[in-house]
């Protein structure tokens, strides 16, 4: 008779710490494969290079996998005894996804439950945790912010393109006059006669509504004014418009700015940093992920990385080529083809060979398409539509509301993409390539657009 109770006391089991060696050893779906010559030359890289730094960039194209580079460098981590370890999404769709690609390649991860507690299993530096930036960066941030945080040994955003939008969003009031008429109005009565020395007709407009007519109020008279606007602040800071940012900026009024608008006021910093959220700011290591970065000087001034780590990202230096392009303008075709056209013969399309998805960067676009006889996508229905698209089950186009960041649609189940945006009129992009393809990817293949 064997005795396993001998044979498992009788080594040490070595916990693989190389990226590649790690992940010949994860216990993987069968629909998992070898790693791509991209992700093996970013995780050489890495660990041979940079897996001390401080401060880290990674670019590469959508459709390389970033998502898996990114879970098995903080895996490699955490079994360098190196943890806790965070990989932080965009938004709460990509924290499902990203869990399931860790589910699909054995690597053990957690998430914050219901109950808004962080689990002990990734404090303990066991099991990777993902969530999206808003858990993090908020002023009441389950995280911790200022001198009272919970300490990360690597962190890593995910798009942190837009990971930085929403650390911006994180410092900024926005006062509906919709919503919170009551407020607007206190605060506006406060610099009522600054506003109208600007410009009495601007500010006649402003009085009557009009969204389109904004005012900055002077900084002089912001900060000569500025304990008044504390008081109303704090007045209101139970709603939900203030109370995630008001542990932000109460004591920082005098770096703050107004603009003031017939719809809304806007209380923004001249320059957001993120070194208030220590969980991200002390991180031992910080990595940031992404395909493209609009902004690189925010990673400096706002996320105080170092300026080596933004001029010298790492990136895959042996890539030549990204697929096939080709770009039509339909206005030099036909001056029939208008937005109208293109939304009123896509709605209306039943196809069954591939999906067919337009982005749209608000609701009123996005109810034009389901007038039409569209699928609309909000924050209930994306999880089981999305599925659908990749489960190849394709009818009418699907319309995606303003939350499109890092969403994937392999092969099928996204052949055509409109891109409908108020500044570049409606683009559709017709996919033909045979590799995996995310949305930004599309941005990048083949290109039907028309500019209003």
């Amino acid at each position: 008779m064997v005795d396993f109770k001998r044979k498992l006391l009788s080594g040490k089991i070595n916990r693989k710490t190389e990226p590649q060696e790690l992940y010949k050893t994860l216990d993987r779906k069968s629909v998992a494969g070898p790693l791509r010559p991209a992700q093996e030359y970013i995780l050489a890289e890495w660990y041979q290079k940079h897996r001390n730094d401080k401060d880290l960039i990674i670019k590469l194209h959508t459709g390389e996998g970033k998502t898996l580079i990114g879970l098995l460098i903080l895996q490699s981590v955490i079994n360098s005894k190196g943890g806790p370890c965070l990989y932080v999404c965009p938004n709460i769709y990509l924290v499902s996804q990203v869990c399931a690609e860790a589910e699909k390649f054995g690597i053990p991860c957690c998430t914050i439950g219901n109950d808004k507690q962080i689990p002990d299993e990734f404090l303990a530096g066991e099991k990777i945790l993902i969530t999206h930036a808003h858990k993090i960066f908020n002023g009441k941030s389950v995280f911790g912010i200022d001198n009272n945080y919970i300490h990360i040994g690597t962190i890593i955003l995910d798009d942190s393109h837009a990971c930085a939008d929403v650390i911006k969003e994180a410092f900024t009031i926005t006062i509906t006059k919709k919503d919170n008429e009551l407020l607007y109005q206190k605060l506006i009565s406060l610099f009522n006669d600054d506003l109208i020395e600007q410009g009495e007709g601007s500010f006649m407009d402003i009085q009557s509504g009009d969204y389109e007519t904004f005012m900055p109020v002077p900084y002089w008279s912001w900060m000569d004014k500025r304990l008044e606007v504390l008081k109303v602040l704090s007045e209101f800071s139970s709603e939900s418009c203030i109370q995630y940012v008001w542990p932000l900026m109460r004591d920082k009024i005098k770096e703050y700015c107004c603009y003031i608008s017939g719809s809304e006021i806007e209380i923004s910093p001249y320059n957001p940093n993120a070194d208030v959220f220590g969980s991200f700011s002390k991180a031992n290591h910080r990595i940031l992920m992404s395909a493209t970065t609009q902004d690189d000087a925010f990673f400096v001034k706002g996320l105080s990385f170092s300026a080596d780590a933004v001029k010298f990202p790492l990136i895959n230096s042996e890539q030549k080529w990204s697929g096939e392009k080709m770009i039509i303008l339909p206005s030099l075709i036909d001056d029939e083809c208008d937005r109208d056209l293109v939304v009123t013969k896509f709605s209306k399309m039943d196809n069954k060979k591939f999906g067919m998805v337009a982005l749209v960067p608000n609701t009123k676009r996005a109810n034009h398409y389901k007038n039409l006889g569209a699928i609309c996508v909000d924050r209930e229905n994306i999880f089981p539509i999305i599925e659908k698209l990749k489960r190849k089950e394709f009818g009418h186009i699907v319309v995606i509301n303003n939350r499109y960041d890092g969403i994937d649609l392999p092969d099928e189940s996204c052949r055509i993409l409109i891109r409908n945006f108020l500044s570049l009129g409606i683009t559709l992009l017709f996919h033909i390539h045979k590799g995996i393809i995310g949305f930004r990817q599309a941005l990048d293949f083949l290109a039907f657009r028309y500019f209003l």
